[in-house]
């Protein structure tokens, strides 16, 4: 499997066959609404997005981007807890799955879960499987008890928020949680798109010996990131 981070908590997914997407933020609409730009260029142009499935976990601008939804091939599918079927059903999208916390869905050879986060709107975290490996992003959550309750998908990898603003653990909370669920890999997100919300990687990394920092839109394969461990 391939993986690329499109910024903040945004990835590609992809098996050569199917392609997934995950809170895609690929405009400027923060800008537009809060005057806060972005610090990194957009990663790829919204209407040449060629993902079979689209998840966003909560109903914000940054995982929610309307801007860019717009621009999209509106028949692929969506996912996103129910409280977002409003906004995506006024952007013209035509195929909604809900999405909220126990669902699961599948596409192609991933196996997808909704799964518990604690944010100031209804969110999600997500678990994927695929080809033996186990994948859980946290999304935008608040240190929770029950979000300790994910050790018992084992993942190999963990992509977790660090920022500690606007809903958010921060770095010393997401070292903690990593603790506790013991990934394989354990990767830091949500930084390094707006100045105002971001925070230094390292804070996370250095405190973990089986941290990873990827860098912004270039794409790995899960092998290449483990083998750097």
């Amino acid at each position: 499997m391939k993986i690329r981070w499109l910024g903040q908590s945004g990835y590609l997914l992809s098996d050569g066959e199917t392609e997934i997407c995950l809170d895609p933020y690929l405009s400027d609409a923060v800008k537009r609404v809060a005057g806060r730009e972005r610090m990194v260029p957009q990663p790829v142009a919204p209407e040449e997005l060629k993902s079979d499935l689209v998840i966003c976990t909560h109903n914000h601008l940054d995982h929610l981007d309307p801007d860019a939804i717009a621009q999209m091939d509106k028949r692929r599918l969506f996912c996103a807890p129910s409280d977002c079927e409003e906004t995506l059903r006024r952007l013209g999208v035509e195929n909604y799955l809900p999405f909220d916390c126990g669902c699961k869905t599948e596409a192609g050879a991933f196996q997808l879960e909704a799964v518990f986060a604690d944010h100031t709107v209804p969110a999600v975290g997500l678990v994927v499987r695929h080809a033996g490996q186990t994948l859980y992003f946290s999304g935008d959550t608040y240190y929770h008890r029950r979000l300790e309750e994910l050790r018992a998908y084992r993942p190999d990898f963990m992509f977790v928020c660090i920022n500690g603003k606007l809903g958010n653990m921060n770095a010393q909370e997401a070292v903690r949680l990593t603790a506790i669920i013991r990934p394989k890999v354990a990767i830091p997100n949500h930084y390094g798109m707006f100045a105002s919300n971001t925070v230094d990687p390292s804070l996370y990394a250095s405190e973990l010996e089986n941290s990873f920092v990827m860098e912004f839109n270039r794409s790995y394969d899960l092998e290449e990131i483990r083998c750097s461990i």
